[in-house]
């Protein structure tokens, strides 16, 4: 038998025993980490992302206090909506100075609240800040709130297995002059794997669980201020 016959199966092999080894790193590294436990570093988890992985909101904010952030987008159903105000001659002039802003973004965005405001922010391909929306407390008091499901963009970019790291969203919904505005809450930080700590699984996880101990929060926290977003 040719000896190059015998490439492919071994490369097969190889594969194989490095998917299981590493499935059972990823499973001794998950045990150690008490997500309860973790939940009751917020404040410590918040503080460190605003000065090392989002120190950018801190600059976009120019001085003003953060009480909560995560990561956000633009449903589908949105960007349809403005687009058709776009293509409309936009007649809501209100919704218009707000919406014309959100057409479909598939880059970072972020959601901070600050006292009674909601900003939110999106940014271009390089990560610099694309456009700051602000919502005032007007605005935010007349909002409501849904659970929206798995981030329905990201469905296919995962393993069914990996499905425990989508982000589950919520829908804000404002009322901007008798016309509706959606946009999304996700219930942790966009979380992009460091090249260089590919293999380092439990760094990732790690990172993982400070992403969602500070995003899950935003939700939270803005119930508490804003009773009219507390869901039956």
């Amino acid at each position: 038998m040719n000896p190059l016959f015998l490439i492919p199966v071994i490369v097969i092999i190889a594969g194989v025993a490095f998917m299981i080894i590493m499935n059972n790193k990823h499973k001794a590294a998950k045990s150690e980490i008490d997500l309860d436990s973790e939940r009751t570093k917020y404040d410590q988890y918040k503080q460190e992302l605003l000065s090392q992985d989002f120190s950018k909101l801190k600059q976009w904010m120019e001085g003003k206090p953060i009480d909560a952030f995560t990561s956000a987008s633009v449903p589908q159903s949105t960007a349809n909506k403005v687009q058709d105000l776009v293509t409309d001659g936009i007649k809501n002039i209100a919704l218009s100075t707000i919406g014309v802003k959100l057409r479909r973004i598939e880059t970072d965005c972020f959601w901070v609240l600050s006292g009674n405001d909601m900003h939110f922010f999106s940014t271009n391909t390089v990560g610099e800040l694309d456009e700051h929306i602000v919502f005032d407390n007007f605005r935010v008091e007349k909002a409501s709130l849904q659970y929206g499901g798995l981030l329905k963009s990201q469905l296919g970019v995962y393993s069914k297995s990996s499905e425990e790291y989508l982000p589950k969203t919520h829908i804000i919904t404002f009322d901007i002059d008798g016309s509706s505005l959606s946009l999304e809450i996700h219930d942790r930080l966009n979380y992009r794997v460091d090249p260089e700590d590919m293999l380092n699984l439990k760094k990732q996880l790690e990172t993982r669980v400070k992403y969602q101990v500070v995003g899950e929060k935003f939700v939270k926290i803005s119930q508490t201020k804003f009773p009219n977003l507390k869901m039956a």
